[in-house]
This record gives structure tokens, C-alpha cells and sequence, in this order.
């Protein structure tokens, strides 16, 4: 299964109406389940969440669900503090609709949610971007993603603050749409890493990497 390229269309807090006011993007590995998922508030540098971590299929009073493990998280510094579990639902127009609970950050409640995914397959831009690539630093401080014509990375600096960015391949040229905590410019990953090896370490960027998965 290849990896995917998601985006939110909408995000609705039971019983308010569905809006949207972030840029959300959320790239998975098709064999391990790891993602990345980055969601900056529109034409803004202002982050709304960014965590990362492992997605798996579990059964919840016999019903199927897909459950995130956060391994890193924008938001706390103790993920696994966090509960991520929907129901997701295929809708005719071909986007998917995930139902569940979470905190609601406006009010600190648990709430009921409905959110709307678009799926978009890399390999329907040709050979040359039918890539994907997930990384971590040996700290587990730092992620990194490329799939298709998207690229994301987050993590956490030595003082606590948290760094993130959504890159897109926009004519044959990478372009930053969001960032923050970075101030010299983006690390994107190297176009040609054909020695590194999935399962593997390697060295780049001044630190060691573990190859979580490659295409």
C-alpha cells in the first residue's frame, strides 16, 4: 500500500456548524502506519497543532477505528497523555468523514467532533514523485516526511520550543507555505539518498536518523 497525502476540507464541534480556518496536512506511511500531521492556521505562520507518531486499526465495541499514537505533540510535552480514536466513514463524493471525541482547545472540554479528509494519491503526479520517506532523529526530537510533492518536519529544540513547516514542490521548486520556531532557513531532506535504507541509521544534518520507512 502506498503512502498517503491527506487533507482536512472540515472540522465541526458538535453542535456547531463544519468550518475550517487551518491548513491541515497529514502524511502516512503505507506499510508502518507512521505519520506526520501539521495544521497551520490559514495564511499564517500561527500553528494550531503539529505531533507525529504511529496509526493503527483497532476494534472498539465491534466497530472499527483508527487509533493515532502520539509520539511527539505540539501541545504537550507528555503524548501519551493524548486519546486520538475516530470512526471514519467513506462518503459518495470520495472524501472520508471521521467521527470521535477530543479536547476542544477553545473551552479545555472533551467534545464530540466531526472532521472531513481528502485524499490525494502521489502517484498520480508521475514516476519521478512517487516517493515517500519517513525519518526521526535517534532523540525521537525531531520528524521528517516527503511523500509525493509534499514535505513536513517537527520536533522539539533542546529549550522546549516547538518547530514546524508544510513544504510543497510547486514547479519543480520547493516552497514553504507555513513555518515557525525556525529562523535560518528550512531543512528539507536531500533529493537523492539512495544509500539510505529503511530499518537503518544514517547521518545528516548533524545528527543520526532512523529510517522509519522508504519507497
Amino acid at each position: 500500500m502506498p503512502a498517503t497525502i491527506s487533507f482536512r476540507d472540515s472540522l465541526r464541534w458538535i453542535p456547531d456548524p463544519a468550518s475550517e480556518s487551518t491548513h491541515t496536512v497529514v502524511l502516512t506511511g503505507g506499510k508502518t502506519g507512521v505519520f506526520l500531521d501539521v495544521r497551520f492556521f490559514k495564511q499564517s505562520n500561527e500553528l494550531d497543532w503539529a505531533f507525529a507518531g504511529y496509526r493503527s486499526t483497532v476494534v472498539v465495541n465491534n466497530k472499527e477505528a483508527t487509533r493515532f499514537t502520539h509520539l511527539i505533540d505540539s501541545r504537550t510535552k507528555d503524548p501519551s497523555q493524548i486519546a486520538d480514536l475516530g470512526f471514519n466513514t467513506a462518503l459518495p463524493d470520495g472524501t472520508v468523514l471521521e467521527r470521535g471525541e477530543m479536547i476542544n482547545p477553545a473551552t479545555g472540554q472533551n467534545t464530540a467532533y466531526e472532521e472531513t479528509w481528502r485524499d490525494h494519491d502521489s502517484q498520480l503526479d508521475g514516476p519521478e514523485l512517487d516517493k515517500a520517506i519517513f525519518l526521526r532523529n535517534i532523540n525521537s526530537t525531531s520528524w521528517y516526511t516527503r511523500v509525493g510533492r509534499w514535505q513536513l518536519g517537527l520536533g522539539r529544540d533542546p529549550a522546549g520550543s516547538f518547530w514546524a513547516f508544510q513544504a510543497e514542490l510547486v514547479d519543480q521548486e520547493w516552497r514553504v507555505h507555513h513555518r515557525i520556531g525556525i529562523t535560518d532557513d528550512v531543512k528539507l531532506l536531500p533529493e537523492v539518498e539512495t544509500h539510505w535504507v529503511e530499518g537503518e541509521e544514517v547521518e545528516w544534518n548533524e545528527e543520526k536518523w532512523q529510517i522509519l520507512e522508504k519507497d
